[in-house]
């Protein structure tokens, strides 16, 4: 890619944005033997295709073969799909009674995975496989159930589903293996939501015999053994030694502020055109549906000689429309193609030669699954990085190595968050009868279960306790929500996703903008007794940024240290105004009436021996430390919430006190607790690293804040970090 630099640094508008490059030098493909109890038609495939397979999939392979759950964490294009497919189709070949259930989270990547099952299914014979989720036809299902060997569906349709096993009996029965894929997207709410799924489909399938392997695939983790621990509740054989070759891997850091006179939006046109003109097939990735819209538009018009070849990729499109935009990467025709997140996940679109990143997608997991997208295939691949203006891509404009190759964030979830398990409890008695032993591993006990069937929502039977409530156990427990009263995002009539209320108080209020799937919306009411949030399209440039006031009370100790607590808190937030951000700018700002949410969680508080510290110090340092929580958990920044006081009423001292923004936590600041030294100490880095002088959007400031960042001391913050951090870091 050097000769490609050296064109760019002779363009007119090109003003020094790369800062950074680094050069990851070509990866060899570590191969292994076919496993020798590989099925022989299997063995067949392989040849004909002329197939070698990488050391982690031989792996696999062995280990699938030899009954043994598996989680597989490897790179982008490494075969994954391959390494799962082909025993679990010989062991359905051998056996014609067998059958397989494939998990996937989004209904785009389980039609395109069906394409590659097929594939190897037809070869090998077994050739009944289907997708049943809320597409699939109504006079299509009972075939499907009755007939299929092998089930595609998704999370959010097996939940609805699995009371009505009994019609899937036959399937159930001779379930033989279950797929998880993309297993790195279950975690906080909706992770936690599916371990209960997945333990409440065990549950079902011990009623009909069944005791099926399990198959997780997950990208680059930094935990992916703790994380199939979480999702299945045993332990699972881990591979992630990535067998699979790599080409040379050139990243470019770009800095949007070396050019404060054109916009980021400006200089990502300028950069996707450029890209095309130097013949380098090129997707970009951005954070809505719009700004993928506008970016191909814009391209089309500066380089309109190239305007079929490109194009726009997001979640909304037919399937057919899908399936011909993936055809066109796979195949060349395309070569600008300006997408959503919608294709991270494992779609096969073939090797590009140049991957833009506009903004950090959230998680080092997702950033690397980007940037995989280009080089397959052992070719040389071009990623460009361009953050926003937030601490968090900021930082890893100023810490470049670690976005390149520093270790992944581990996923949090918590299947035993106690109002998300009750919830689950309901549905598991929906489907059959609750039997006490059974809820032991929850740590569930008979005061609890009585306490439900005093509530009317259980009733006692010889059998066990049965669902007694009047609407369906489904209803009220949604997938993706913790807390017990939800809120439904409805479009035209059609609810688009449901929100536990605090969530939606927080970020559904009158006036506010909203992503869903990349497209915004703005909330037109907010009706919290019928729990629901109108929405409409969102046509307009501006975003919102809600302004909340919190004051956090410490109820209890966990754990308590010199300098360092951890423990239950109890919240109340004040969405007291919303601020109205045009191009960076903020144009308006509009008050609200709301109640107040109050809601009790966990928190981890830092504090300092001397009896003062200056407040714009501590405020600084908490709304960085707020910001980069997601460098080492699962997390969002939205996630957590900050509160920091020269003299908290419940410690006596000065302290910054950062707490789970969920009801009754989903375990992110318990999972600060093991790294808070390095946590304090990374933050502290970031705050020195930023070349502003009295503190930025890309450091210390937030839209978030409901003091407007009223006091603020940059320098103070980063100070009063390195000293908690030499006193108390090293041993933390």
């Amino acid at each position: 890619m050097h000769e490609v630099r050296s064109r760019l640094e002779q363009k007119g508008w090109y003003r020094g944005q790369v800062v950074q490059e680094i050069v990851v030098p070509p990866r060899p493909a570590v191969y292994a033997a076919t496993p020798p109890g590989l099925p022989t038609p299997a063995q067949a495939w392989l040849e004909r295709r002329g197939v070698r397979l990488f050391a982690h999939q031989a792996e696999a392979i062995e280990a699938v073969l030899a009954g043994q759950d598996v989680i597989l964490a490897t790179g982008p294009s490494s075969g994954k799909t391959l390494a799962m497919a082909l025993p679990v189709l010989a062991h359905l070949h051998e056996d014609p009674q067998a059958t397989a259930l494939l998990l996937y989270p989004m209904k785009a990547l389980a039609q395109d995975q069906l394409r590659q099952w097929r594939e190897i299914g037809e070869f090998l014979g077994v050739e009944m496989m289907g997708i049943y989720d809320g597409d699939t036809p109504a006079h299509h299902r009972p075939r499907l159930r009755s007939r299929a060997r092998v089930l595609l569906t998704n999370p959010y349709a097996l939940h609805q589903y699995l009371e009505w096993h009994h019609l899937w009996g036959t399937f159930f029965a001779r379930l033989r293996y279950v797929v998880v894929d993309e297993a790195h997207w279950y975690q906080g709410a909706f992770g936690s939501g599916v371990a209960l799924l997945l333990w409440r489909l065990k549950r079902v399938l011990r009623r009909y015999g069944a005791n099926p392997v399990f198959l997780l695939a997950s990208a680059t983790s930094g935990d992916p053994e703790g994380l199939a621990w979480a999702l299945l509740g045993r332990q699972v054989h881990p591979i992630t030694a990535d067998g699979s070759p790599q080409g040379p891997r050139t990243w470019w850091f770009w800095d949007p502020w070396r050019d404060p006179r054109s916009s980021t939006f400006a200089q990502a046109l300028q950069l996707a055109a450029f890209l095309v003109e130097e013949g380098l097939q090129t997707l970009v990735f951005v954070p809505s549906r719009r700004m993928a819209e506008v970016l191909a538009a814009a391209v089309r018009t500066a380089l309109p000689h190239l305007g079929p070849t490109v194009a726009t990729y997001r979640a909304g499109y037919l399937p057919e429309d899908r399936r011909a935009l993936e055809a066109g990467l796979r195949e060349g025709r395309l070569r600008l193609v300006v997408s959503t997140c919608a294709l991270e996940l494992g779609v096969d679109i073939g090797g590009l030669d140049a991957v833009v990143l506009m903004g950090y997608p959230g998680s080092l997991a997702s950033a690397r699954q980007q940037a995989g997208r280009a080089g397959r295939s052992g070719r040389p691949a071009l990623v460009v990085y361009i953050p926003e203006e937030d601490p968090l891509d900021a930082y890893f404009l100023y810490h470049p190595e670690e976005l390149v190759s520093g270790p992944v964030e581990v996923p949090v979830l918590n299947p035993r968050h106690r109002g998300l398990l009750m919830r689950h409890l309901l549905c598991a008695a929906a489907e059959l009868p609750l039997r006490a032993e059974e809820v032991q591993e929850f740590s569930v006990g008979a005061q609890e279960l009585h306490e439900l069937v005093r509530q009317g929502a259980l009733a006692p039977t010889p059998a066990g306790l049965v669902y007694a409530g009047r609407s369906r156990a489904v209803d009220q427990a949604p997938l993706d929500a913790l807390s017990a009263r939800q809120v439904r995002l409805v479009w035209q009539g059609q609810t688009l996703e449901v929100w536990d209320e605090v969530r939606a108080r927080r970020e559904a209020h009158p006036g506010a903008v909203l992503l869903h799937q990349g497209q915004p919306f703005r909330v037109h009411n907010l009706d919290l007794e019928q729990g629901v949030a109108e929405l409409v399209e969102h046509k307009e440039e501006y975003v919102t940024k809600a302004v909340t006031a919190e004051t956090v009370r410490i109820l209890g100790w966990e754990v308590r240290r010199e300098g360092l607590g951890f423990g239950s808190v109890e919240v109340r937030e004040e969405v007291r105004a919303y601020k109205v951000v045009e191009r960076g700018r903020v144009v308006d700002v509009r008050p609200l009436e709301l109640p107040p949410v109050e809601f009790q969680t966990e928190g981890i508080w830092l504090s300092w021996p001397t009896t003062w510290e200056e407040p714009g110090a501590l405020h600084g340092a908490e709304h960085a430390l707020v910001a980069l929580v997601p460098l080492l958990v699962g997390a969002s920044a939205k996630d957590v919430g900050g509160v920091s006081s020269p003299v908290h009423p419940d410690t006596g001292r000065p302290t910054i006190l950062v707490y789970d923004g969920f009801p009754g936590g989903i375990g992110l600041t318990r999972a600060l607790l093991g790294r808070v030294g390095e946590w304090v100490q990374r933050t502290a880095q970031h705050l020195a690293s930023c070349p502003c002088a009295e503190g930025c959007p890309r450091c210390v400031l937030s839209a978030r804040c409901g003091s407007g960042n009223i006091p603020m001391d940059k320098a103070g913050a980063c100070a009063l970090l390195r000293r908690w951090w030499e006193r108390y870091g090293p041993v933390g």
